[in-house]
């Protein structure tokens, strides 16, 4: 019950949000095993510090909690967790369903470890709004497709993960897996954002491009189905460099690595 203490096992609160809203810097919230299902957008906003972080874990021995957020409907603004605030550490939590981004991020220096990002209608973890020096650590992303009424109705948006259009500099992914997305594994498309950087390490990428049905693959014209898109941008002007470690591509629809016009500067390293 949200009328609890929230301070001791035996007196939980009942909803994340709720807690959200009690924690102060250097607060841990723990979130026991089991399916939440919510069909609202939830916020988090508290900016700490470096020494004075925020903590958002699965508690210790239960299975990763579910978010679920599939009784939301298709919409840009419906969307699971909105990261907004910074040094936040969140780990163990599973998001699925919403009807945008699972995790739609845009603060900075907060570490995302462990999480997964599921069946959301566009991309599963995408950063943006100037999200910078973040770390997306052992983290997956799949069955992310965007279908349904409206304009977003061919599969094109959906990325496994996004560092794209307006995201700031500095942020960092390793050993992540994305797979089966409706769109790309890694988007790093531009849209204003200039001459940022972003670093992916010891991750995989495959199977992106499709949806899996019951019996089949599908796929659509609009889905571009690239395993790692580092860069691009409307007038293929715009710098996104790239360092790229140990990383690996493979049964994507269209390219494995894709320079996608980018004129920023690339490194692969021990590339597949």
């Amino acid at each position: 019950s949200d009328a609890n203490t929230g301070t001791s096992v035996g007196a939980p609160f009942l909803t994340l949000a709720f807690a959200l809203n009690k924690v102060a810097a250097g607060d841990s919230i723990y979130m026991r095993g089991g399916t939440y299902t919510t069909s609202a957008t939830i916020t988090i906003s508290k900016v700490g510090t470096s020494y004075g972080k925020y903590y958002l874990f699965v508690y210790p021995g239960d299975d990763r909690p579910i978010l679920d957020f599939s009784g939301m409907v298709l919409s840009s603004s419906n969307r699971g967790i909105k990261l907004s605030g910074s040094y936040w550490y969140i780990k163990g939590i599973r998001i699925k369903g919403a009807g945008d981004n699972g995790m739609n991020l845009s603060g900075s220096y907060n570490i995302v470890e462990f999480c997964d990002f599921f069946e959301n209608r566009d991309g599963g973890c995408q950063l943006g709004g100037g999200a910078h020096d973040n770390r997306i650590i052992n983290c997956d992303s799949y069955h992310n497709a965007d279908f349904g009424p409206g304009s977003k109705i061919s599969g094109g948006n959906a990325d496994g993960f996004s560092q794209k259009l307006d995201v700031g500099t500095n942020n960092y992914f390793y050993g992540c897996r994305s797979y089966y997305n409706s769109d790309d594994g890694f988007d790093g498309y531009l849209r204003p954002s200039y001459n940022i950087t972003t670093t992916l390490e010891n991750c995989w990428t495959w199977h992106n491009g499709y949806v899996r049905l019951a019996t089949h693959d599908t796929t659509t014209s609009s889905m571009n189905g690239n395993g790692f898109k580092m860069g691009g941008s409307d007038s293929k002007n715009l710098r996104h460099n790239f360092i790229v470690k140990n990383c690996l591509a493979f049964n994507n629809k269209a390219n494995g690595f894709d320079q996608n016009s980018n004129v920023g500067s690339i490194t692969i390293y021990n590339g597949s």
